[in-house]
């Protein structure tokens, strides 16, 4: 086999999928090919449509290499066009205009980079609406696989047999409380080195308590129902949580989004999953490329990777806690404890640190934040994730949010 890798790093982080390792490896570019990579799947949901463009990157590299400055359109067979301009912050390429998929009209996505090659899609037509039947939640104990936790599963069926083929998508939402808040901010000020002497200044402020995480799901979900003799998903599998899952903490709820894939999309992604380990990614068997339908107008042989699709989508969401499943509270995001700490302490004997110098460090440098004080030399200190959540979180509750 010709030793070329095609460079799947930033073609595997766009198609959202992950590859797992448990011990760490040496990887060197045999020969680098600077490969376009397209994702985009339109739906029948009125809004902004996204299409991403980058480049591969070498296998050293986990960089993502986003293809700038391009035009962007897609159009339709019935006359209607669509151009899409580059989002700064993301580097996505945004529609203009909010559209929808429409049943029976064939679409094309059209791109010109910014050295002037041109590259096309096949055309494609928006798949039949299927909505899922039900999204549910199984407590599940599973030995063999190592399991114990909760099941998101889904159960969809479409009685014309016309979509055989499914992927899905979340978006997952929990809530988040601090538990040690922090009622106050602070600054260190005339700070002496050669005494250690300084002054914390204190204010009371709003603590932080209650946040909202939201995060999207990674790698490929997908299943077909093409050999089954009632074309039904069955209690796919979707998401599973472990009970040791900070995300159970204390609320939780996902929102399920079921696409209708065309044949040639779900085989597309079924070979790119297929790609996702490391034996296989790094197999001298292995082809290394897998043709989508995007295409170059200037060199037909020139690879592109990537796939167009129209998909309809239908979605769910649902909430649960940890005690609707007889579980115990999770652990922490973070081991958190609380550290009480005396500003007049300077002992300087062996074994005895000096919490002066403590709590200098450990606000300074450590993030630390001050969870109470007694006037005017008792600190309680704990982490930052501890004591304010919205150091890694957002306090703003999302409008959809049901307690």
């Amino acid at each position: 086999m010709k030793k070329t890798k095609i460079l799947y790093i930033a073609f595997i982080s766009i198609f959202l999928l992950q590859i797992g390792c448990t011990e760490p490896f040496e990887i060197e570019t045999l020969d680098y090919e600077s490969v376009l990579v397209v994702e985009s799947t339109i739906t029948d949901e009125l809004k902004p449509q996204i299409v991403k463009l980058s480049r591969t990157s070498t296998l050293e590299s986990s960089a993502i290499l986003t293809e700038n400055d391009a035009t962007v359109i897609i159009t339709g067979n019935t006359g209607e066009s669509y151009s899409f301009s580059q989002d700064v912050e993301t580097g996505v390429y945004i529609s203009n205009e909010a559209f929808s998929a429409q049943p029976n009209v064939l679409y094309t996505l059209n791109i010109k980079t910014s050295n002037a090659r041109n590259y096309s899609s096949s055309t494609i037509s928006l798949t039949p609406e299927v909505a899922m039947e039900k999204v549910f939640v199984e407590r599940v104990v599973d030995p063999v696989d190592n399991k114990d936790g909760v099941q998101v599963l889904v159960t969809t069926k479409d009685p014309t047999g016309q979509s055989q083929y499914f992927r899905y998508e979340y978006e997952e939402t929990y809530k988040v409380i601090a538990p040690y808040p922090s009622s106050y901010t602070f600054e260190i000020i005339n700070f002496d080195v050669k005494n250690y002497t300084y002054e914390v200044v204190v204010t009371p402020r709003e603590p932080e308590i209650t946040c909202y995480t939201t995060e999207l799901s990674t790698g490929i979900i997908q299943t077909a129902t093409e050999n089954l003799n009632d074309n039904q998903v069955l209690r796919f599998p979707v998401r599973y949580l472990s009970k040791e899952d900070a995300k159970l903490q204390t609320r939780y709820s996902l929102l399920v989004k079921q696409f209708v894939q065309s044949v040639e999309a779900y085989t597309f992604y079924k070979k790119i999953k297929e790609l996702g380990s490391i034996q296989s990614l790094l197999s001298q068997s292995q082809p290394g490329y897998v043709r989508g339908n995007i295409t170059s107008e200037n060199d037909p042989d020139e690879k592109v990777l990537g796939f167009f699709d129209a998909s309809s989508v239908t979605s769910k969401r649902i909430y649960f806690n940890y005690e609707d499943f007889g579980l115990e509270k999770p652990p922490y995001f973070v081991a958190c404890n609380k550290l009480v700490l005396d500003y007049r302490d300077n002992s300087t004997l062996d074994n005895d640190p000096n919490e002066r110098e403590i709590i200098y460090t450990y606000l300074k440098h450590f993030d630390y934040q001050i969870v109470d004080y007694g006037q005017p030399f008792l600190f309680t200190i704990a982490k930052q994730e501890c004591s304010v959540c919205t150091s890694f979180s957002s306090n703003v509750k999302p409008d959809f949010w049901v307690d």
